[in-house]
């Protein structure tokens, strides 16, 4: 298939890093790439991941310089080791852009600290050298046991922790916020569990729910949100086309499902919603015209479809290796909503009901990068080459026994 159009959303998303992360050398808060484009004085751990996998796609195709992407990710990772703070080797969600110093009081991610991470890795693979030095501290300072407990007689992670008993996500006390017991955006986890604590690793993989659930005639492992991202996140850096578990279970497999899944309930309520079609579907978490939202289609452990229309990009096109022919048929669909492909690539979402156009004014760059890689992923397999070399991942994979079919 020809993705040859491709190619300038690429570019045009690889600049999006350029553009949105502090390159000032002179900042402690050097590699830090913004949570969205509306809000430049606020950086998101996740999104730097996001931006240090970008460089090995930027070099690739020569949109920037081997040396200047080089001492891009040098300085991000030195960032990261020295100027960031850290809880056991793990990282606030949201960072001041300049200070790197946690922003307010908002929480200790394991998730984010993981998606930053898978860029620290990849990197750490594709450059070598003082890179890899600094990748090796940044990961292994990560104490992943600080956050492991056992509940109901299985192993499983906590989700966060937050400090402060105003904090960000604390009902009650301060301190570990719920936990990763069921099938969601966290598979990435285990693998870097593995490399450090093997024998912990293989009771927290086997230690959350895997929920099946149906619709039409599509059967699948649901995250209990049933939002789409979820499914994708990992698999942005995962290369697991056929690859399964020694459960025989396939999450790549999975996530097409999963894609398949939202296209049918977004075009069984199209009546209902009239920005959906077969090019725009899926219900995940971006802007919307009453702010950033949260979606989640059907199935859900709350059986109740949760949307207002809109449609992000991301969702057709961060399943670009699972649905290569319907994300590319979204593709040049979305090209021809005036006003919707901007000068980074596509605009956070848009909304057709009502008889009006509503479109997003914003970039976010975790969605910026779900994008950027997965165009990757069928473009040049660029990301994916260098994160599964990497050899956390290596033996993460054979202590897991996931395994080639």
């Amino acid at each position: 298939m020809d993705f040859s159009k491709l190619d300038d959303l690429q570019k045009r998303t690889f600049n999006y890093f350029q553009s949105y992360t502090n390159l000032d050398e002179n900042s402690r808060g050097f590699g830090l790439s913004v949570d969205h484009s509306k809000r430049a004085e606020i950086a998101s751990i996740a999104s730097t991941g996001f931006f240090l996998s970008s460089l090995v796609i930027g070099v690739s195709q020569n949109y920037i310089s081997y040396d200047k992407a080089y001492r891009q990710a040098y300085l991000t990772l030195k960032t990261l080791m020295y100027n960031v703070p850290n809880y056991h080797g793990f990282f606030f969600h949201f960072l001041d852009i300049n200070t790197a110093e946690r922003y307010k009081k908002n929480e200790v991610s394991t998730i984010d600290t993981a998606l930053c991470l898978c860029g620290v890795a990849t990197v750490a693979s594709f450059f070598k050298g003082e890179i890899e030095i600094l990748a090796d501290q940044i990961m292994n300072r990560v104490d992943w046991k600080h956050f492991i407990f056992e509940k109901n007689d299985k192993t499983l992670l906590h989700m966060a922790f937050n400090p402060d008993i105003d904090g960000d996500y604390i009902k009650k006390d301060p301190g570990f916020i719920h936990q990763w017991d069921m099938f969601a955006e966290q598979l990435m986890m285990y693998l870097f569990v593995a490399d450090r604590k093997p024998e912990k690793a293989v009771e927290l993989y086997n230690g959350f729910d895997r929920m099946k659930a149906k619709y039409d005639q599509f059967e699948f492992i649901m995250t209990p949100g049933n939002t789409l991202f979820v499914y994708q996140f990992p698999l942005a850096w995962l290369d697991l086309k056929n690859v399964v578990d020694d459960q025989n279970i396939s999450w790549f497999d999975n996530a097409k499902t999963a894609t398949l899944v939202h296209q049918k309930c977004s075009l069984d309520y199209r009546d209902v919603y009239h920005t959906f079609s077969e090019s725009f579907f899926g219900f995940t978490a971006s802007d919307t015209p009453n702010g950033y939202r949260v979606f989640h289609g059907l199935p859900n452990a709350f059986n109740e479809l949760k949307t207002d229309g809109t449609v992000s990009p991301c969702s057709a096109l961060g399943s670009f290796p699972f649905t290569p022919e319907i994300s590319y048929k979204a593709f040049l669909d979305m090209l021809k909503i005036d006003g919707l492909y901007g000068p980074f690539g596509f605009y956070d979402a848009f909304n057709l009901e009502g008889g009006k156009t509503w479109i997003s004014e914003r970039y976010y760059g975790i969605n910026q990068g779900l994008i950027l890689l997965m165009v990757d992923a069928v473009l040049n397999q660029s990301v994916y080459h260098a994160f599964m070399s990497h050899k956390s991942i290596i033996k993460g994979m054979e202590v897991l026994k996931w395994k080639r079919k």
